[in-house]
């Protein structure tokens, strides 16, 4: 049992910020990076969160784009 605690506002796989407003604003007004249609979270991201990770923090933009650039997906956001 682990009694580490998971910051929401930490990309779970690199460790950077992940820039989210939706969990860190101060200006809610504001929409985050993460609801751009532009983007996906493909499952096949997702499941590299540690297990311990999931559901706790969001993945940040330059891993996503990373992803996408990574498996050849179509351009994403810029």
């Amino acid at each position: 049992m682990s009694d580490s605690l998971v910051d929401p506002l930490v990309c779970p796989l690199c460790g950077n910020s992940n820039l989210c407003i939706n969990l860190g604003a101060e200006d809610v007004a504001r929409t985050c990076w993460c609801n751009d249609p532009a983007l996906t979270f493909p499952e096949a991201l997702l499941a590299q969160i540690p297990p311990e990770k999931r559901r706790q923090a969001c993945v940040c933009r330059d891993c996503v784009l990373a992803y996408h650039r990574a498996h050849g997906s179509e351009k994403v956001g810029e």
